[in-house]
């Protein structure tokens, strides 16, 4: 019944004027509107006129309603304000409410706010790139490694200035270093939770005790962060983990278990798979696990439902068989600066080749696998890159023998455009690869602002952007 009392009046305003208003300095339509004022009503009623997060622009929204009806001389509505209102608590009292419901709209998507986030683990920010692409504003961010911390600092603070603010002490308010130290209470509130966190085996095997079997490990300290805003009534609505692949298996995949029933615990539903970025745009076989979660009392979602690729032609693959009809195509020579502007000190010498081809015959004829890698430009993908590629590069080497050399390592830049960041370095080989999805001004310039060897070991840690990115959107989409 107060749906079609609210409705209708919803229908005379739009009727009267624009869609788009302003409203206590926010733009809103009119359907943004007609929730909030919904919710405003109903919520009143259930809290017996005890005011909610968003009573004063409910009211806002209400007074200004009133108004266009009344200019226009509806008489089709109530024209006495408080008469309106009665009315419609009136109508709603009749319907069956339960007392229970928590707000299921996001206020924050409709007025306009950007959606917060924060950072955990954060490397040198491939998660920070991607929530940036879908509009969402970093407000904590927490990373140990000094020379990881040089990276962000560098690429993110024009974006984020407030991100790096300090005290006057000269320490960081919100650029946290050591995540132990981090209080919870200190924490801006947010609306997603980004982290790739270490995997660890975590001492209880019984899996009885849920977040208290988290403690002691790196996980622990993302689900406290949680529980302290859940228990300040500020629930995160998302949390967007990544690991390894082995975490499914990891200690028997007692690992993972205890994870996720701790995320039950702490009140959030969940979907977790693995993506590979080979079908999202880079030439570099890398599986990853994902995990993503949602606040079940704020979120009506019965699952998540990932991007598993992108089409040729730009569209998001949902199913996995269809990978198998062609994803956005790669090859490896898509990453290579101009050959030459590359240091000849990056052509392996004659005995580290030798060495190469020797340790891996040794290991064939053990019966084991490791070795060097090969590939050449013409290569659909490479092999995953690691932290460990700065020693010799042996999971990613480049076949020069048709020019006479030995096989070469990646140039740091090129190890960075494997993982999908844009930098520009000494540009191309292929001036078009300039313009693709991953290196055209609508994505952030990344520099490299640390040593060669922190560089190969930052990108070798680092998260496959493009990945990130349309889970991002995937997340804004479906869950926000």
């Amino acid at each position: 019944m107060a749906k079609l009392i609210l409705q209708k009046i919803k229908d005379r305003v739009k009727k009267y004027s624009e869609d788009m208003s302003c409203i206590g300095g926010y733009t809103m339509d009119i359907d943004s509107q007609y929730k909030i004022v919904f919710e405003h009503f109903r919520l009143a009623n259930i809290g017996f006129g005890v005011p909610h997060e968003f009573w004063d622009l409910g009211e806002t929204i209400f007074d200004c309603w009133f108004e266009t009806i009344q200019s226009n001389k509806d008489k089709s509505i109530p024209r006495d304000k408080g008469s309106l209102r009665e009315k419609i608590n009136e109508e709603m009292r009749s319907e069956p409410t339960d007392e229970n419901m928590k707000v299921r709209i996001n206020i924050k998507k409709l007025i306009g706010e950007k959606i917060r986030f924060i950072d955990l683990f954060a490397g040198i920010g491939g998660f920070h790139q991607a929530m940036h692409s879908v509009g969402a504003k970093c407000v904590f961010a927490s990373e140990w490694d000094k020379n990881a911390r040089i990276s962000y600092e560098a690429n993110y603070k024009k974006i984020e200035p407030a991100l790096f603010k300090k005290n006057r002490k000269g320490e960081y308010l919100y650029f946290n270093e050591d995540i132990n130290d981090a209080d919870p209470a200190k924490i801006p509130d947010f609306d997603i939770c980004c982290g790739g966190f270490p995997c660890q085996p975590f001492s209880v095997a019984g899996l009885k005790r849920g977040f208290e079997d988290t403690r002691g490990t790196l996980f622990f300290n993302i689900a406290n962060i949680v529980k302290e805003k859940i228990e300040s009534g500020n629930p995160p609505r998302v949390l967007f983990l990544e690991n390894v692949r082995g975490l499914k298996t990891h200690d028997k995949g007692k690992t993972l278990s205890v994870i996720l029933a701790t995320l039950k615990e702490l009140g959030y539903d969940y979907s977790y798979d693995v993506l590979n970025a080979k079908y999202f745009g880079v030439p570099q076989n890398r599986e990853r696990l994902f995990i993503v979660a949602w606040y079940r009392e704020f979120v009506n979602a019965k699952e998540f439902i990932f991007p598993y690729g992108i089409d040729p032609d730009g569209n998001t693959i949902y199913e996995k068989e269809k990978l198998k009809n062609g994803t956005l195509p790669t090859k490896v020579s898509d990453i290579f600066e101009p050959f030459n502007t590359i240091d000849p000190s990056y052509t392996i010498s004659d005995k580290m080749w030798e060495g190469h081809k020797n340790r891996k015959e040794r290991n064939r004829q053990n019966g084991k696998g490791f070795g060097y890698s090969l590939f050449s430009g013409d290569s659909v993908y490479t092999s995953t890159i690691s932290a460990r590629y700065w020693k010799d590069g042996s999971e990613i080497l480049i076949d020069q023998s048709d020019k006479g050399l030995n096989p070469r390592k990646l140039t740091p830049v090129e190890a960075g455009r494997l993982q999908g960041y844009r930098i520009i370095g000494n540009g191309w080989e292929n001036p078009e690869c300039a313009n693709n999805q991953n290196n055209n001004s609508f994505n952030l310039e990344y520099k490299i602002v640390v040593s060669k060897k922190e560089a190969y070991h930052q990108f070798g840690n680092s998260v496959a952007v493009p990945v990130i990115k349309c889970i991002a959107k995937e997340i804004i989409k479906q869950l926000m």
